[in-house]
């Protein structure tokens, strides 16, 4: 399991240098406000993502760490659940992209919506081949090919200087050059290991296949909707495209904590899946509770470093003018941190075959953060936006956390007190520092935070016993 956290957290923090490496130039290049129209694609993209990246792929990994089902047969199974989605929502999203651009007040983003439809069918077959790679626990070949893939979007970097004039499409077209690849070199992915394929004389039922995806497809719907619903009520709510775009701005750096927590229950669902059907309930807590130690010696960190830093990190990275975000981002960043760990539990229940609980969870925070964002958006503008989902995304952490002990016991531990305790008094203390002290280079900022880091996590390394371990060794 340790393994494949580790190479699930190196493919995440490639796709964290890509992303921001990629942010950095088009927040400095472009003006705010076409920056935000930048970002009001980009969440429609993220939309567009969840009915494919999610769902077919958890359930495709879910029924083949089952290790009961005739593979080739779930396979077909699953390219035939993908391409129904992915024709649906192609229709959709070219035919029904002035419906789109009308709802959020802006005709103007109608022809770069329609031009999203023609990313769907890549980005599907690659999620689904990630799904196959991660139930065969085939960490190495996934990991590797989520390392490549924000190296290739990177192409939008040439498009947007080169290439097109309308920054927005060439935005789009380095996207696509990305997505073409990315689904070819998955695809060569699963085919070196079609051998070990599982053959069996049991195959699974069509709408058993459809039930579990549809329970993942919410769950990981409504978490991508809690990350990009705020972005587009803003943008209903203002009608200011510069305001957008400073959130825009604020999002990309919240996202943090999630992007290094997908990491985690990527590798524990295959894994409790494997301990709770083999009945193995003490060994499935184990498990927890090392999970749970990780994320808060080495995840937690980020998010406080990050929170505290909040105004110096927009300040720098794109301009000065940035720092209007300052409070939205020290909210928002701990907001998503509580929506990856509620994620993480979410799939332990998943293991533990609870859809309907993870139903009902899910809509419930998506409804709560709906109403909860309109209200306090128009009160408080964007940070009032981000309190919105920390507070619903708080409440289903909680929710998560009771619901998993019921069924597992009790998995939590006094090195996780001690902590939670030690993030929480740093936290103080690099906040008070933060908003005190002015930096004025980014290098020096990053360094800064670097230490801080170090500190931290070393801390964390040496109460669970990694350095000792490391020695012996």
């Amino acid at each position: 399991m340790y393994l494949g956290i580790i190479l699930h957290l190196c493919s995440k923090i490639s796709f964290v240098i890509g992303s921001y490496t990629m942010h950095f130039f088009l927040g400095r290049y472009l003006p705010e406000a076409e920056y935000g129209i930048v970002g009001t694609i980009i969440t429609i993209m993220n939309f567009e993502y969840i009915f494919f990246t999610d769902g077919v792929r958890q359930g495709m990994a879910k029924a083949i760490s089952m290790e009961r089902y005739d593979e080739r047969d779930l396979i077909r199974t699953g390219i035939l659940f993908q391409t129904g989605i992915v024709l649906l929502f192609f229709s959709g999203t070219y035919l029904g992209a002035p419906l789109i651009a009308d709802a959020l007040g802006d005709q103007a983003l109608a022809p770069y919506i329609r031009t999203l439809a023609f990313l769907l069918p890549f980005t599907g077959l690659y999620s689904l081949m990630l799904g196959i790679l991660n139930g065969h626990k085939a960490f190495r070949a996934e990991a590797g090919t989520g390392i490549v893939y924000p190296i290739l979007k990177l192409s939008v970097i040439p498009a947007v200087l080169f290439c097109f004039q309308d920054a927005v499409f060439g935005t789009q077209m380095g996207f696509l050059f990305a997505a073409v690849l990315i689904s070819l070199i998955s695809a060569i992915r699963v085919g070196c290991i079609r051998t070990s394929f599982r053959v069996s004389s049991q195959r699974m039922l069509r709408w058993e296949y459809a039930q579990t995806a549809a329970s993942y497809l919410v769950l990981f719907g409504a978490s991508t909707f809690m990350m990009n619903l705020d972005t587009l009520i803003l943008k209903r709510v203002s009608g200011d495209n510069e305001i957008v775009g400073y959130y825009t701005g604020v999002a990309n750096f919240a996202k943090i904590p999630y992007y290094l927590l997908t990491a985690f229950y990527t590798v524990v669902l295959p894994v409790i899946t494997g301990n709770y059907m083999q009945g193995k309930i003490e060994e499935a807590r184990e498990k927890i509770g090392d999970v749970i130690s990780l994320v808060l010696g080495f995840i937690l960190p980020v998010v406080s470093i990050v929170s505290a830093a909040s105004g110096h990190i927009l300040g720098l990275f794109y301009r000065p003018g940035y720092r209007r975000g300052e409070n939205a981002l020290a909210l928002l960043v701990f907001a998503i941190g509580f929506l990856g760990m509620t994620l993480i539990f979410s799939m332990i229940l998943s293991a533990a075959d609870r859809k309907k609980v993870l139903t009902i969870l899910s809509v419930g925070m998506l409804a709560g953060q709906a109403v909860l964002c309109v209200i306090l958006t128009e009160h408080f503008s964007l940070t009032g936006t981000a309190f919105a989902t920390w507070i619903a995304a708080g409440i289903g952490m909680l929710v998560s956390v009771v619901l998993v002990g019921k069924i597992f016991g009790l998995f939590w531990q006094k090195k996780h007190t001690l902590l939670l305790g030690v993030n929480g008094a740093a936290y103080g203390i690099l906040l008070a520092a933060f908003r005190h002290v002015e930096i004025g280079n980014f290098l020096i900022l990053v360094g800064l935070c670097a230490v801080c880091y170090v500190i931290l996590a070393g801390f964390a390394a040496y109460r669970l016993g990694f350095i000792a371990r490391f020695i012996r060794r």
